[in-house]
């Protein structure tokens, strides 16, 4: 009976993990209206943008895409190139 848990639980674990990379791989829109104030924190919490280009922050994305007038998307939290 252990045997068969133990085999649903890491089953599941698999299936769940499978789930979050199939999400992560759509690029995702930025939530920009959080950061209507203009300026950002310094903190570094990097997201890897649809352009390949590596953002400090969320924020700093967002500032960038109204700067430079374009809509680039996040791809997933972390530097481009270490999904």
């Amino acid at each position: 009976m252990k045997v068969v848990i133990l085999i649903c639980v890491s089953v599941l674990v698999c299936l769940s993990a499978f789930a979050e990379v199939d999400q992560s791989s759509q690029p995702r829109e930025a939530d920009c209206d959080k950061y209507t104030n203009s300026v950002c924190t310094r903190e570094f919490d990097p997201v890897c943008g649809d352009d390949g280009n590596t953002y400090s922050t969320e924020c700093v994305l967002c500032m960038e895409n109204k700067n430079r007038n374009q809509h680039v998307k996040i791809m997933h939290k972390g530097r481009c190139g270490s999904p």
